[in-house]
C-alpha cells in the first residue's frame, strides 16, 4: 500500500493553546478523506500542514515515503494544492487568475492560456473567462479557486470547506469534478466539511477530529454534558445516556448513528438507552437513509435500505429510538 502522507506525534499550537495532537495518521495515495468534527477541531490547521504552509512543532510528515525538511518543503509544497474557504483572488481578469501559478512555473503564455481555458471548461466558467475575479459571486469564486488547484495538476488536492457560498448545483458539480478528477489521475483528495448529510458523496473514509485529536466516533451526534449516577451515565439537560463502563469524568459523548435502532412501538426488552421522539427529517445518503429524530436531543440515525423499507416512518411520526450501552463514546 503506498501512502501520500504518514504524519507520526504530530504536534501544534497556537502560542499556548494545543491545536493538534495526533499520535498516527496514514493517508493512501489515490484516497479520498473527509475531515470533519465541530469549529476548533484542528481541521483547518491539519491541512495547512498537509499542504506544507505550516510545520509542525513536533512530530513528522511523510510525503508519499520521504520525511519533510525544511529542504523539500518547496518542492513538496507544489505537489500539494491547497483550497482555502476564502481564497484571494488577484485584481485581474478570471483567466489570468488562472494563469497565474502556470506562468510561475515557467509555463508558456500559449499552453499556459490553453491549460487555463481547460481547468476553466471544467468548472463551467470558461463563458466568464473576461469577466474581472473580482466581480464574481460568492460561489463562482470558489469554482475559480478550484479552477487555479486543478490546472496545476497537484497530487494531492486539499479543500477547506469547498462547497462554501455554493448553491446546490454547485455542490453537486464540484462533487463531480473531485470524483472525476480522484478516479481519472489517482488525485488524492482531502477536504474539510460541515455538511454531513453530503460527506459520503465524495469521501470513501471520514476522520473524525476533535479537539486536535483523531477520535474513534461519529461527530454527528456530538452532545455536551457531565458524567453523572456515580459515573454510570451522562446527562446533557435535555437526554440521560446510559455508559458502557464507570467514568470518572468527560465533557462529550458520541453515539454511532449506525447503530440506533428505530421502530414504531416500544421494544419488549429496550435497553437503557431508549427514546421517545419524532422524525424531522429524511434524506437519501450513500445508498442509505438519513434520519434525523428530535427525541431531546437531535438524533441522527443512518439507516440501510432494508431497515427502512420495514420502517416507512413519515414526517412528524412517532418513533422510539433504542441503542445499546456500547454506542455511547465518552469523550474528555
Amino acid at each position: 500500500m503506498r501512502l501520500a502522507y504518514s504524519a507520526e506525534e504530530l504536534t501544534f499550537s497556537y502560542g499556548a493553546v494545543e491545536a493538534l495532537h495526533i499520535n498516527r495518521l496514514d493517508i493512501r495515495a489515490g484516497e479520498r478523506i473527509a475531515l470533519v468534527g465541530p469549529n476548533g477541531s484542528g481541521k483547518t490547521t491539519l491541512l495547512h500542514l498537509l499542504a506544507f504552509i505550516a510545520a509542525p512543532d513536533k512530530g513528522t510528515i511523510s510525503f508519499f515515503g520521504e520525511i519533510a525538511t525544511p529542504d523539500n518543503l518547496l518542492a513538496f509544497r507544489r505537489r500539494a494544492a491547497l483550497l482555502l474557504q476564502q481564497s484571494y483572488l488577484f485584481r485581474t481578469s478570471v483567466l489570468t487568475n488562472v494563469e497565474m501559478g502556470l506562468r510561475v512555473r515557467g509555463v508558456s503564455r500559449r499552453k499556459s492560456r490553453r491549460m487555463a481555458q481547460e481547468a476553466l471548461d471544467r468548472v463551467g466558467l470558461l463563458a466568464l473567462e473576461r469577466r474581472s475575479a473580482r466581480s464574481l459571486s460568492g460561489g463562482e469564486a470558489q469554482r475559480l479557486a478550484l479552477a487555479r488547484a486543478l490546472v496545476l495538476n497537484p497530487e494531492v488536492l486539499l479543500l477547506d470547506e469547498p462547497s462554501t457560498h455554493m448553491d446546490k448545483a454547485g455542490v453537486q458539480r464540484t462533487e463531480e469534478i473531485l470524483l472525476d478528477l480522484n478516479r481519472q489521475t489517482g488525485t488524492t483528495v482531502i477536504l474539510t466539511t460541515h455538511n454531513l448529510e453530503r460527506v459520503h458523496s465524495v469521501a470513501q473514509r471520514v476522520v473524525n477530529l476533535f479537539r486536535g485529536r483523531v477520535v474513534p466516533a461519529f461527530t454527528d451526534n456530538l452532545f455536551k454534558g457531565e458524567v453523572t449516577g456515580g459515573g454510570s451515565s451522562f446527562e446533557t439537560g435535555r437526554a440521560l445516556f446510559r455508559l458502557p463502563v464507570a467514568a470518572r469524568g468527560g465533557a462529550y459523548v458520541t453515539i454511532d448513528p449506525t447503530l440506533i435502532q428505530v421502530s414504531r412501538v416500544l421494544p419488549e426488552d429496550a435497553p437503557p438507552n431508549t427514546f421517545e421522539g419524532r422524525v424531522v427529517t429524511i434524506a437519501q445518503e450513500n445508498g442509505g437513509i438519513r434520519l434525523e429524530v428530535a427525541a431531546g436531543e437531535r438524533f441522527h440515525v443512518l439507516m440501510s435500505p432494508g431497515d427502512w423499507d420495514l420502517l416507512k416512518a413519515a414526517l412528524g411520526e412517532k418513533v422510539w429510538l433504542t441503542f445499546g450501552e456500547n454506542a455511547v463514546i465518552l469523550l474528555n
